[in-house]
């Protein structure tokens, strides 16, 4: 199946309001290069029932609940879900992922985290993104780059969990 029609699938189960059954498993991670600041603001969306039933499955005593406002320990599960399945690389160098929160909309989970990067000349990008993927084998993570006048959009699966680009100079 190919990217536009996995996205297309993505947005008309968006439209959807009964998630517990959904036949799809999809997340979009947006990657936006943000050059006056120096900084890759990056967000990601996930069902969020999909989240909670890898809650459960992890920690069968866990009672954490996302709801409108953040929490402690919401945050830091969001925290290190982050840290474990998102990695990213400028120029061949690793890069810290910092979380700064998330926010609740209709029955997605959205998710910002960010990192910085230096002045120097950005010609290459790798991303690791293996969100679910291990807990849903049918899972698919849709990324989405964009890099000043560019726009790309990779798909991961538990085959292919990262892919590398590089930009023209």
């Amino acid at each position: 199946m190919s990217l536009t029609n996995f996205i297309f699938l993505f947005i008309v189960q968006l439209g959807i309001h009964d998630y517990e059954n959904h036949d799809f498993y999809v997340s979009t991670t947006s990657v936006d290069f943000v050059f006056d600041k120096n900084e890759i603001q990056i967000i990601s969306q996930f069902f969020i029932d999909d989240i909670e039933n890898l809650i459960k499955s992890q920690k069968p005593n866990a009672n954490l609940i996302f709801e409108k406002k953040s929490n402690v320990d919401t945050n830091f599960f969001m925290r290190d879900f982050i840290k474990k399945n998102f990695k990213i690389s400028i120029n061949k160098k690793k890069k810290e992922v910092k979380y700064l929160g998330y926010e609740l909309k209709d029955d997605l989970l959205v998710v910002y985290y960010h990192t910085e990067f230096s002045n120097s000349e950005i010609f290459n990008i790798e991303v690791y993104n293996s969100f679910l993927i291990n807990f849903i084998e049918s899972q698919k993570n849709i990324v989405h780059v964009k890099f000043k006048d560019l726009k790309k959009s990779f798909l991961l699966t538990h085959l292919n969990k990262n892919f590398q680009y590089s930009f023209e100079k």
